[in-house]
């Protein structure tokens, strides 16, 4: 009988922990751990991973990053016998680190599209588009768009001049009244 009750008492947690609501996408990025916020407002949709030993990731403000993005700070060291990591510390009693501490930056109001992934070292200009699926392997330049694996150029989102214009602007750095007062920019 005790049994009974005890299944009774796990099923009856399991309901109200499952009842809960779920945060729902999308979720605002933070500082924490390999990730430095520079900016403000920057979301992704979920499943946002971002690894790699000895890496770090920058991201600006405004972007949106798609679901089950990946962004990988670091690669092995491929000069050695054995790249893995957990070899050398297990066997050798040694701590491998990756041969350089790479930057990945995300700057402004990038676009991101699901299940992209991001290589080390790379900058994503501001502006710019990835499309969904894309493998980026070398900087992106502002206000581009790329797709593919590897992610290609596919086209500029405006002409040069306006990118020029764009950028001297640096809209992201403006504060949100002056944002707000200044609507017939962005819709332009």
């Amino acid at each position: 009988m005790k049994a009974v009750f005890r299944r009774i008492k796990v099923l009856l947690w399991f309901l109200k922990e499952n009842s809960k609501p779920k945060p729902q996408p999308p979720f605002l990025i933070e500082t924490k751990q390999q990730i430095i916020s520079k900016g403000k407002e920057s979301y992704h949709n979920g499943n946002f991973i971002v690894k790699g030993k000895g890496g770090m990731l920058e991201v600006g403000s405004f972007c949106a990053i798609g679901a089950d993005v990946k962004v990988i700070l670091a690669n092995h060291d491929f000069s050695k016998i054995s790249m893995q990591y957990t070899f050398h510390e297990k066997y050798l009693n040694l701590n491998i680190t990756p041969r350089e501490k790479q930057i990945t930056v995300i700057e402004n109001d990038v676009w991101i599209g699901d299940s992209s992934i991001l290589l080390p070292g790379i900058t994503v200009g501001t502006g710019a588009v990835i499309g969904a699926g894309a493998i980026v392997t070398k900087d992106v330049p502002p206000y581009t768009i790329v797709a593919g694996n590897p992610a290609k150029i596919i086209r500029k989102r405006f002409s040069d001049e306006k990118i020029q214009e764009l950028l001297a602007t640096k809209w992201w750095e403006w504060d949100d009244e002056k944002i707000k007062e200044n609507k017939s920019f962005f819709m332009s």
